[in-house]
């Protein structure tokens, strides 16, 4: 876990401080005319390890803005750098938990709930990669919009809610 944090700690030093504006910049290419919420616009502000996922969610939005690019310039369309991007969010996903510190530690069936659900969050941007292989240029917009709303939800401390497609669990009592 200490392990995770300094790597979070500098992922949060080198963020570049034009972030939100690239970002923005990002989402109007991609035809998502919606302000950055403010919450994730905080995140960008003020770097703090636990906002970790915010930072990879930007990181695959602007991989989706370029790949959109690359589609218009050239017609085709490389997904590697996406997908990687796409990965690094998924474990920091799995990882929200702890990340972001609204669940106390002898709660361990709410914390179960929403490792439960974390694991679905990830299996639905999964499958949402699988459609980006079908029809690239159709499906970037959603799976932007995916993420924005993921970073946002993160930030909001909605860990148990991230996407509206997915349920939240029932922890199992005993």
């Amino acid at each position: 876990m200490l392990l995770t944090r300094i790597s979070a700690h500098a992922t949060a030093r080198h963020l570049d401080p034009q972030m939100p504006g690239l970002l923005t910049a990002a989402l109007t290419e991609l035809g998502l005319s919606e302000p950055i919420p403010d919450t994730v616009r905080h995140a960008l502000v003020q770097p703090h390890w636990r906002y970790r996922l915010v930072y990879r969610a930007t990181t695959v939005i602007l991989e989706c803005a370029t790949a959109h690019r690359a589609h218009v310039g050239t017609g085709t369309i490389g997904l590697e750098p996406l997908v990687h991007a796409s990965r690094l969010a998924c474990d920091d996903i799995g990882r929200v938990h702890w990340m972001r510190g609204t669940i106390p530690l002898d709660r361990r069936h709410r914390i179960n709930a929403v490792r439960a659900h974390a694991r679905r969050v990830v299996n639905r941007v999964q499958w949402a990669e699988t459609s980006l292989d079908a029809a690239p240029a159709a499906n970037l917009r959603a799976y932007a919009r995916r993420w924005l709303t993921i970073a946002d939800r993160y930030m909001a401390g909605r860990i148990g809610a991230l996407l509206d497609d997915v349920e939240w669990s029932t922890p199992r009592r005993t």
